[in-house]
């Protein structure tokens, strides 16, 4: 029987796609390159995928109706992710609720390794051997070659190189030996075609980066939003989908592939680097994302005691992964530390330098949607990891957005004058990022408009000091206390609610009570350290200053603190080049102490002190 074929015009695009009775509005727009904010991954609890349709679609469900007004309900504003196609129907899909392009740190701290890569390529000139002393082809190639005598080839290798040698003499041919094994021989000499992408696979975006393994040499770098955020912005929610739906494992590795494998074209595109000469990929990314990436199911990683399937470095073929890159190429996962400190904590240490620390005392904090915390003191690493929410990415924050065009990223108040705001792209605002949550934050406390419980003063309360514009800032309505920090040319108020800071709050708790229970467990004190490093790319456009004001970072010398980027990937790019830092990133992923500190009492405690504000 021949299904219905229904037309759905999506507005402004002006563009009419077929669909199907019972399709999700949501997922026909996903199909036809529109990706909208979805950071509760479809569950209805955002409201940030909104809408405005007309007839020929599904009645609003219940979760709409606790989201929506019935004023915006009447208007014909619904939520993506949760209409379905009944008719031939128009949807209009506002800008606000369109996935903004991201601003991606694609690098970071900057650090020296012996060039020791384990892909290495060999030309040499091939001779027919005597009667006299004749060996056989493989061990004539390695004398030729000039290597070690330990070296090995696979019955892959081996029955190719009859028809090679046949006709072969006095031409050049090129070995590609990983570490003690050949892999390949081919044909002429292609020494300088040999080249690795190292990838840090993010929950919200992936980061690769191309290097030329003759040299060390970066070539290009390119990034790109996780296919995987249309399910979901937290590894939770990812977790949940697998959990839920038969295939999700397999639908989820399909949309991170096809986002690793845009990034890999964007690598090779424009340095006209053939598919054929990348030999191997490094990759870093926290537990859920590099078990998804394997193809190996998460759920473990879900529910106490959040149990990884495995924390040691896993390899396998580029092939198997559906990676667009030669097949015989090898991906190295670098090993994690425990179900929530993965692989991107221990790339992030190998690019601060803490597999050798010296004789300071080192703290690392990757700050994300869940932040890493790791101390160095003694020769002991601790590592621990606090659920500081999605907040700094824009999700539960009613004007909350990614660092993309149109995002505020640092705020100032005057108390005698008014609120200055800086704007990603030089564009009208149209959210707030990570970096311009925090500031706002922190000004609000600074200019005395938020108690230390973080409650917003209302115009009443505040300094009569104040300058009318900033006290013109803070508005009521039936939701209660607000303040607004832009408008645009429309209108439209961008504004910190009561709700949001709530958010915030939880947010800096979590980082907060984690540096402090690392450094309680061995009984110092912030002033103790002599290092701090602030990883991530969020972590990079902070203003340590303001960290400090807001309590998300406790009070440090600022000469102390270090902002050393997407070191994740700068710890990937390490392994590619050097098989050194191959081990000592095992070492350091072995040997690092795991602290579970979120489930204590101590840890609840202290993370309700970390709530409040020092004025």
């Amino acid at each position: 029987m021949t299904q219905e074929t229904l037309t759905l015009r999506i507005e402004p695009e002006e563009t009419e796609v077929a669909t199907h009775p019972g399709d999700g509005v949501l997922e026909v727009l996903s199909e036809t390159g529109i990706l909208m904010t979805t950071p509760c991954g479809h569950q209805a609890m955002c409201g940030k995928c909104r809408i405005l349709v007309t007839e020929g679609v599904s009645d609003p469900s219940d979760a709409e109706r606790q989201i929506l007004s019935e004023e915006e309900l009447n208007e014909g504003v619904r939520l993506a992710c949760q209409t379905h196609v009944i008719g031939d129907a128009v949807v209009t899909v506002p800008s606000e609720s369109r996935a903004a392009e991201m601003r991606v740190l694609v690098g970071g701290a900057r650090r020296d390794a012996p060039f020791d890569p384990a892909i290495v390529k060999k030309s040499v000139t091939w001779t027919e051997q005597s009667l006299s002393g004749a060996l056989s082809q493989f061990d004539h190639l390695s004398r030729l070659l000039d290597i070690r005598a330990d070296l090995t080839a696979g019955l892959s290798v081996l029955t190719r190189l009859p028809a090679l040698f046949a006709d072969a003499e006095g031409k050049e041919l090129t070995a590609v030996i990983r570490n003690k094994q050949l892999i390949s021989v081919e044909e002429g000499n292609s020494e300088f075609d040999c080249f690795g992408i190292a990838c840090d696979i993010g929950t919200t975006t992936i980061v690769g980066t191309l290097l030329d393994l003759k040299s060390g040499n970066a070539v290009s770098t390119a990034s790109a939003v996780n296919g995987q955020t249309h399910y979901g912005h937290d590894v939770i929610s990812r977790i949940h989908y697998v959990l839920e739906n038969p295939d999700g494992l397999q639908v989820l590795q399909s949309a991170l592939m096809n986002t690793v494998n845009d990034i890999i074209g964007q690598l090779l595109s424009p340095s006209k680097v053939d598919p054929q000469d990348v030999y191997e990929l490094t990759v870093v990314g926290n537990a859920t994302m590099t078990h998804i990436f394997m193809g190996v199911d998460p759920r473990s990683l879900g529910f106490l005691p959040y149990i990884p399937v495995m924390n040691h470095a896993v390899e396998a073929d580029a092939a198997s992964l559906g990676l667009k890159v030669n097949p015989i190429a090898e991906v190295h996962v670098l090993p994690g530390i425990a179900g929530y400190v993965g692989a991107d904590t221990v790339g992030a240490l190998l690019a601060a330098g803490m597999d050798n620390p010296g004789d300071g005392i080192q703290m690392l904090a990757d700050v994300g949607t869940n932040c890493e915390i790791v101390l160095h003191y003694e020769g002991r690493l601790m590592a621990c990891s606090t659920p500081a929410g999605p907040a700094f990415e824009g999700a539960r924050i009613q004007h909350g957005m990614y660092a993309g065009p149109g995002a505020i990223e640092k705020v100032r108040l005057d108390v005698n004058g008014d609120c200055e705001c800086k704007v990603i792209g030089r564009v009208e605002p149209r959210g707030i990022c990570g970096s311009g949550l925090v500031d706002i934050g922190a000004e609000l406390l600074r200019a005395g408009l938020m108690d230390e419980t973080g409650r917003l003063l209302a115009p009443d309360e505040v300094d009569t000091g104040l300058s009318p514009l900033l006290r013109g800032r803070i508005r009521e309505d039936e939701a209660g206390i607000h303040f607004v920090l832009a408008e645009n040319s429309s209108g439209e108020a961008i504004v910190l609610t009561q709700r949001d800071i709530r958010e915030l709050q939880l947010a800096k708790a979590a980082i907060r009570s984690g540096v402090e229970a690392l450094l309680d467990a061995v009984d110092l004190k912030p002033a103790d350290l002599t290092e701090f490093y602030l990883a991530g790319g969020f972590g990079s456009y902070l203003d340590s200053r303001q960290a400090i004001r807001l309590g998300m970072i406790p009070e440090i010398a600022e000469d102390r603190i270090h902002f050393i980027g997407n070191a994740a990937v700068v710890g990937a790019r390490l392994a590619l080049v050097s098989t050194d830092m191959r081990r000592r990133a095992e070492k350091l992923a072995r040997s690092a102490e795991h602290l579970q500190i979120a489930e204590t009492a101590e840890f609840q405690m202290r993370f309700a002190d970390a709530m409040l504000f020092d004025l």
